[in-house]
């Protein structure tokens, strides 16, 4: 870790109102953080060995945890089936649904169609469930194996998968519910995130420090961006300007321009951040830093570090969540 960054306490905040989920691999849990209020609101215990990810629903009512597995990506151990829903009013776990013929569900997220798309790594899809209920609605094959993460475009008609190690990205139309290709992009790659116009999906290879741009449209890698170090979790901020990628080699969080392609500035951060989450102003970016198990929260117009905020053992997944109507009416 650099030494000019001390370990902070939470305090109060500018940021905007809401908490951030944080999954803690280690303990198979789930910390809960108001970041405004400067407080933990609790821990959620998975029902299973191990989760890696989480999502909100959009009211901020509920979370998705899936169970995955306590091997990495591409290795032999254990295979979660089953989805924890957490009730972040009174965090609480609810109840467990199993996912039925899909082993090792990793990656949730929201659609703007309403339904829930859960990564299947061993069945090589995307499961498709509705909300209510947890019915299972549709399975989306990805057309190779490792289909480990993956971002929804923002007008909510494609997906962009990233199939770990044969190192590629698989293309999904939603409007037709079909694989629209594959497109070949390093001998190793995890993360993914869209642009804001929907149309570049940005990959970062992990045996070279450069991040993949990949035209959706055209299935076809049209760029490469040189990083400082090898990327890792990445986001593009609302206005669509800039991406916001985590180093893991260097431990540094770095802000790229998407207009010029290039890097425009450089954040030290502690050991090995993980995804990046941006709140909804744009203005703090957070990530999971799991070798010292911390999350950083980064200043990105003063371009610094503004917290660092203490979790349980091997951070990873993060997810933004608002808060839930009830209780901004009870602080209200």
């Amino acid at each position: 870790m650099p030494t000019d960054l001390a370990v902070m306490t939470m305090e109060e905040s500018g940021v905007a109102d809401g908490r951030l989920l944080v999954v803690c691999k280690d303990d198979r849990s789930l910390d809960l953080l108001d970041l405004r209020g400067g407080r933990s609101l609790g821990v959620v215990l998975s029902s299973g060995v191990s989760p890696h990810e989480v999502i909100a629903s959009l009211d901020g009512t509920i979370a998705y945890l899936p169970v995955y597995s306590d091997a990495p990506v591409g290795h032999a151990g254990s295979d979660g089936r089953a989805i924890d829903i957490v009730d972040l009013v009174e965090p609480a776990l609810v109840r467990t649904e199993r996912i039925p013929f899909a082993a090792r569900p990793h990656l949730p997220q929201l659609g703007s169609d309403g339904m829930l798309y859960v990564s299947a790594e061993l069945d090589e899809s995307i499961c498709v469930f509705d909300p209510h209920g947890m019915r299972l609605a549709g399975r989306l094959p990805t057309g190779a194996p490792q289909s480990h993460m993956f971002a929804i475009s923002a007008d909510g008609t494609s997906i962009a998968v990233a199939n770990v190690q044969p190192g590629s990205v698989s293309i999904i139309d939603l409007r037709e519910g079909s694989l629209r290709g594959v497109v070949n992009v390093a001998a190793k790659i995890n993360r993914i995130s869209f642009d804001a116009e929907s149309r570049m999906a940005f990959t970062a290879d992990q045996d070279t420090p450069r991040l993949a741009v990949i035209d959706t449209r055209d299935l076809r890698v049209v760029d490469w961006i040189a990083l400082p170090g090898l990327g890792f979790g990445s986001a593009v901020t609302a206005d669509g300007e800039r991406l916001v990628i985590a180093l893991r080699s260097t431990s540094q969080v770095a802000v790229v321009d998407l207009r010029t392609r290039s890097v425009v500035g450089v954040v030290d951060v502690p050991p090995r951040p993980q995804s990046i989450v941006l709140e909804p102003t744009g203005r703090y970016a957070y990530s999971a830093c799991s070798e010292v198990d911390l999350v950083v929260e980064v200043d990105l117009e003063r371009l610094c570090v503004q917290r660092l905020i203490p979790t349980g053992r091997n951070p990873d997944g993060l997810a933004w969540a608002p808060v839930p109507p009830s209780v901004a009416a009870q602080t209200h």
